[in-house]
């Protein structure tokens, strides 16, 4: 008989696959002005507050991204509704629930977004309907820690289990028709801020009172400003807060009536790109919408910057960053460690122009990044390392000995950034790409979490080279 081989293998992705979702960026000079999308942190939590209070409210500024769109598709699943004034999208009208949701008909698919399901994850069991809820998500979203959620909410009288047995997502919520009990509850607070402003937001519609006491277990409370920015809100929405105590968050169970109209501020996690371009290339950028006035902690990030070297000024809604022309030793790695606590997403902007300053940094205390859309560390570390860049992990974060060198590599040998998907690694390495030649980046789509526009802003706004790379007939696997 004739022999036949068979030979199986795993199809080879063509240039033209990659280069639809790849971007180069060179470097450049960033000079201009800019308003970035609203505050992904802010956008969730109004969202929320809005379809739990009572009567119409209009809200305009809304980030418009994936993690705003799941968490409306959640949220009109469970019975609100809501209206956006033109194709445009520009003010969504929202019709209030006073905290009366519905079982959804199908499960709440999240994708990875972690601040939409940990909030519905405590919102869900306010619902007086006998049945269950499943809220899911991909497969990252499937490894995003929230046990300690879980068991917090659990001993306050809901039936909440991570389907995987994992302590991660789906989660089954088995609703008794009676709603949420609410009450003492003690919440280990030392993973995630958004476990914390998850219960505080659903509090008011809980049946008794809630009393909210915070465990950091020996390591601190996580990311104490994003609690900050809840109870902020939840002021603001007339809703009665107090901290009798440190850690320690009484909410009154009283439903409240919407605010007629909300403006969300920018986002200044967002705003910490176009800014660390101006650091990085010697330019100087405004970013119109975040300033000294905003309740974002992240609003700070611009006085790190200043540290290394940058003028920095700012109003109450806006903020310049100018960069040091020199780039041999205009900027100077930050001495001591850089404590980033109170603004932990941003570790990856500061080590994207921490590569190119004289010195070594030391980030600390971001230790929740390893349980984010990656492990953050981890992957900062391992792209850095393709440029040459001394790195390493640490036991809360990461050390970056700087080469003001990096500027002058051989632009021929192409480094391909993997965000992993995630969004932040997305537009910190294009940051780092704007001083330094030679780079594409993968994922391109993955900033539509957060930062849509951002590679349009950074081109046409700010100047930097961005461009969509050429397609060849050559292979690459």
């Amino acid at each position: 008989r004739p022999l036949v081989k068979i030979v199986m293998s795993t199809p080879k992705r063509t240039d033209t696959a990659i280069a639809d979702d790849t971007i180069n960026v060179s470097p450049s000079t960033a000079n201009g002005s800019v308003s970035v999308p609203g505050s992904k942190s802010i956008s969730n939590r109004v969202l929320l507050l809005a379809a739990l209070g009572k009567g119409q409210c209009k809200v305009s500024g809304l980030l418009h991204s994936d993690d705003t769109n799941v968490m409306l598709i959640a949220l009109e699943k469970m019975g609100v509704k809501y209206k956006w004034d033109s194709e445009k999208k520009e003010v969504l009208t929202i019709n209030g629930s006073g905290g009366k949701l519905y079982l959804p008909k199908s499960e709440l698919y999240m994708k990875n977004a972690g601040t939409a399901t940990r909030f519905l994850t405590t919102a869900v069991n306010l619902i007086e309907e006998k049945g269950e809820v499943t809220i899911t998500g991909n497969e990252r979203m499937q490894k995003r820690p929230i046990q300690d959620l879980v068991d917090a909410l659990n001993k306050s009288g809901t039936d909440i289990k991570c389907k995987l047995g994992t302590g991660c997502p789906p989660l089954v919520s088995k609703t008794s028709g009676n709603g949420w009990s609410g009450g003492d509850i003690t919440l280990a607070a030392n993973v995630s801020s958004q476990y914390v402003s998850s219960i505080l937001i659903s509090a008011p519609f809980a049946k008794t009172a809630v009393k909210l006491t915070l465990d950091g277990k020996g390591q601190g409370i996580c990311s104490r400003p994003y609690i900050d920015i809840t109870t902020d809100l939840l002021k603001k929405f007339k809703i009665e807060v107090t901290e009798p105590s440190a850690n320690v968050f009484a909410v009154k169970n009283s439903p409240f009536d919407n605010p007629a109209s909300w403006l969300i501020e920018g986002d200044a996690s967002s705003a910490s790109y176009p800014l660390a371009f101006a650091a990085i290339t010697g330019g100087k950028v405004t970013v119109q919408n975040v300033g000294k006035g905003s309740i974002q902690g992240d609003s700070k990030f611009c006085y790190l910057l200043e540290k290394m070297g940058c003028t920095v000024s700012q109003t109450e809604t806006t903020t310049t960053v100018e960069g040091p022309k020199d780039f041999k030793n205009g900027l100077q790695a930050i001495k001591s460690d850089v404590d980033m606590d109170s603004m932990t997403d941003l570790f990856m902007t500061l080590a994207a122009v921490a590569a190119v300053s004289v010195g070594t940094t030391r980030i600390v205390n971001i230790a929740n990044q390893r349980v984010k859309e990656c492990n953050r560390i981890e992957a900062t570390v391992l792209e850095l390392k393709k440029f040459g860049v001394t790195c390493k992990e640490l036991a809360t974060g990461i050390e970056i000995v700087g080469d003001p060198n990096l500027r002058n590599r051989d632009e021929s040998k192409t480094v391909y950034i993997d965000p992993r998907d995630d969004h932040r690694l997305a537009m910190s390495f294009a940051v780092l790409a704007a001083a330094v030649p030679g780079v594409t980046i993968q994922e391109k789509h993955c900033v539509n979490k957060t930062y849509p526009t951002f590679w349009k802003h950074s081109k046409e706004h700010l100047g930097v080279n961005v461009e969509e790379p050429s397609v060849t007939k050559k292979q690459r696997t």
